[in-house]
């Protein structure tokens, strides 16, 4: 009962008196508004590149960009000859790359650009053979329109550039959109003659 009678006798500058007039609203001194602006000062609302960087998921597409490659035995018939890393085949369904990447591959790879009169290696795994290790991711990096830039090494000597791969999340899942391999005007796969 007396926390109720002490809290009868609270009342907020705005709401009746408890004689049922209303109290008069004060304003505050200069010096008291200015504090008051200072320490209530809105927080700044995000620009548009932060908001679509901050709410990328990073991981996920560097996930689906290492799904590039798969471990392969180096002898069917001899498991104990150890594993391959090898590109996955750009035909076959499913796989992270999207459509225009998948067609990009395929004609190249009709017109024998990846045979030895041209490049003499698989695009995506930068040799004939396969990689002894796996590759890794050395950077992944969220850009303003919500695609992420997985730079990956692949470890072979003599060692190709790095392959970039450009992640677009779409339907529910991270697609290649673009593949370089090292830099410049040609890295692109789209380029008229690609970067081996």
């Amino acid at each position: 009962m007396a926390a109720l009678l002490a809290l009868s006798g609270c009342s907020s500058a705005s709401g009746p008196s408890p004689s049922g007039s209303p109290t008069p609203l004060v304003s505050p001194s200069p010096s008291q508004s200015q504090s008051q602006s200072q320490s209530q000062s809105p927080t700044p609302s995000p620009t548009p590149s932060q908001s679509a960087t901050a709410t990328v998921d990073v991981t996920g597409a560097t996930r689906s960009a290492l799904t590039l490659f798969v471990k392969t035995p180096n002898d069917l018939n001899n498991p104990a000859a150890g594993y391959v890393w090898s590109g996955v085949a750009w035909t076959k369904a499913g796989g992270p790359l999207a459509p225009a990447v998948k067609a990009r591959l395929a004609y190249l790879n009709r017109v024998n650009y990846f045979d030895d009169r041209h490049c003499g290696e698989s695009y995506l795994d930068g040799t004939q053979f396969g990689l002894l290790t796996q590759p890794k991711v050395v950077s992944a990096t969220p850009n303003a329109d919500g695609t992420v830039t997985v730079v990956i090494a692949r470890k072979v000597t003599p060692p190709p550039p790095q392959l970039t791969v450009v992640m677009t999340y779409k339907g529910g899942s991270w697609w290649v959109t673009d593949l370089a391999s090292g830099t410049g005007s040609s890295a692109s796969i789209f380029a008229a003659k690609p970067n081996c």
